[in-house]
């Protein structure tokens, strides 16, 4: 039997060949302005989101409401999926907007021509951080089947 981190996902240990990175976008910055912060793994990446003064910078971005929320994102670059974790409110609490970006095979107009990627978005909110803690555990795993079923529930569920 598998060693158990939480009653939700079983602790599977990552293939040596999955780089997780992760990078912090402050308030004020621009939408695609990020300071990488290099390899993480699942445990990093909790106190990572523990650790970062979100009341701080909420209060920053409060003042001026303009441009991204602080955002902390977890990177896989080989897959190009990426996990954005934003709090909503006033401090680490049990309200987050996570946003799964990952790349999709498509194919032209008909069905017809070169199958090219394209980027794929969803957007959620979710009100308990167990669920939070869920999503990022799945990511992190590489279990992305599970992450993006579990995306589309909670997508439902907000609806």
């Amino acid at each position: 039997m598998l060693p158990v981190q939480n009653d939700l996902i079983p602790y599977n240990p990552l293939p040596s060949d999955i780089m997780l990175t992760y990078a912090i976008q402050k308030a004020g910055y621009d939408y695609d302005q990020l300071d990488q912060q290099g390899a993480i793994d699942f445990d990093g990446f909790m106190h990572a989101i523990n650790t970062f003064p979100w009341a701080e910078q909420l209060r920053a971005w409060d003042e001026t409401q303009d441009g991204p929320l602080p955002s902390l994102v977890l990177q896989n670059e080989k897959d190009e999926r990426a996990l954005w974790v934003m709090v909503i409110g006033s401090d680490l609490g049990n309200s987050f907007q996570v946003t799964a970006v990952w790349m999709r095979p498509h194919k032209g107009m008909f069905g017809l021509g070169k199958e090219k990627m394209v980027q794929e978005t969803a957007t959620i909110d979710i009100e308990l951080r167990q669920e939070l803690d869920q999503l990022c555990r799945l990511f992190c795993a590489a279990q992305y089947e599970d992450l993006e079923r579990d995306v589309a529930r909670f997508s439902e569920r907000s609806s």
